[in-house]
């Protein structure tokens, strides 16, 4: 009872001070629930892969450099992007890694990044026996065929789709593309940017 005497003439004596020490951990809480709140609240996203109308392309320039022959590579990839985090964003930069065709080890190689281009013309497929036409949609840039919807920014719980073009500049050498064991497809990395720069990616 002595202890509790004194704790209570002591907060009586000290009135003030204690409200002032209750009001700057009243601050204290409320900024850290609202950073904590702040840190939860974000985007998220994931990559699919649409095999459909994904390939690449080597292209033989019918140059040489240095005794080498000189090529262009090239990707469209057919991207589903969604988001499942619990806070908007907008797709950011976009970019293509594949390893080189050169003899090294992949743990000792690095990806050759590739970033995303602006594409020509639309990427269409004429179905057999018919005059049917199938334009896919780009994910970003309009369709010169139609006016498609290129709104990448994402709610949560959107999804959208479409086709990334990717062209790199004029190389040599072993600066294209390892192809995999059956000669036709090789390893690829695709990674996107939100807007807090986060990097979500996709190995294909």
């Amino acid at each position: 009872m002595e202890i509790i005497s004194k704790i209570i003439t002591w907060s009586n004596e000290n009135s003030g001070f204690l409200s002032l020490v209750i009001f700057l951990s009243t601050l204290v809480f409320a900024w850290i629930s609202g950073l904590f709140r702040m840190l939860r609240q974000r985007p998220r996203f994931t990559i699919r892969i649409i095999e459909q109308c994904s390939f690449g392309t080597i292209i033989d320039l019918q140059r040489e450099h240095k005794g080498y022959p000189v090529t262009k590579t090239a990707f469209a990839i057919y991207l589903e992007v969604s988001n499942v985090g619990n806070a908007p964003s907008s797709i950011g930069k976009i970019s293509l890694g594949y390893y080189k065709s050169d003899f090294k080890a992949k743990i000792f190689s690095k990806r050759r990044w590739v970033k995303e281009m602006i594409s020509k013309g639309d990427f269409r497929v004429t179905f057999e026996d018919s005059n049917l036409v199938k334009v896919y949609p780009f994910l970003k840039q309009r369709n010169s065929s139609y006016q498609n919807d290129t709104d990448t920014y994402l709610t949560q719980g959107k999804t959208v789709n479409g086709i990334v073009y990717f062209e790199e500049f004029e190389a040599y050498g072993s600066w294209m593309p390892r192809l995999n064991k059956d000669g036709e497809t090789t390893n690829l990395r695709i990674k996107i940017k939100d807007a807090f720069g986060d990097l979500p990616f996709k190995d294909i």
